[in-house]
């Protein structure tokens, strides 16, 4: 198969307060030069499991509980031990049918590669049913992208 792309950005989320997370930041993206990048949004982590072979980079950005109160996001490498145990540890609150960590886990026992992986994770703090985000969510979501969207034309600018 002929890669089109090397770079994924998947949007996890859902319309429940700040479970939108990922889905505004991948909007807040296409609004941005985010390169080639392609830009997706699911709902539930289980559709990202195809995406782990098409691309050389995946980037997922979800919302969570547990993230440390002063960091309004924060970009783990899935491989790195020390974020993986944090992701890992990331308490299992979710709106999806299954969290991001068991999909991962899922993927690697059916033989995908996962050492590719990036996660953005939004700190979310309400995940009403069919609520807006938080204020401070919405701010974090917008600079999340920005972060982004920075180190994409970064690479590019490295890979020139």
């Amino acid at each position: 198969m002929s890669m089109v792309c090397s770079t994924v950005i998947i949007g996890i989320g859902s319309p429940h307060g700040d479970d939108q997370f990922g889905w505004v930041v991948i909007d807040e993206l296409a609004t941005m030069d985010s390169g080639d990048a392609i830009l997706r949004k699911i709902n539930n982590p289980v559709d990202l499991i195809p995406e782990l072979e098409t691309y050389n980079r995946v980037i997922l950005v979800d919302a969570s509980i547990g993230l440390p109160r002063n960091e309004p996001f924060l970009k783990l490498m899935y491989m790195d031990a020390k974020d993986h145990k944090l992701i890992r540890e990331m308490p299992g609150r979710s709106t999806h049918d299954i969290g991001l960590y068991l999909t991962l886990r899922m993927a690697e026992s059916l033989g995908k590669r996962t050492d590719h992986v990036i996660l953005w994770i939004g700190h979310g703090v309400s995940f009403d049913k069919m609520s807006e985000m938080s204020e401070a969510t919405v701010i974090a979501a917008s600079d999340c992208a920005i972060a982004i969207a920075k180190e994409l034309c970064d690479a590019r600018n490295v890979a020139c």
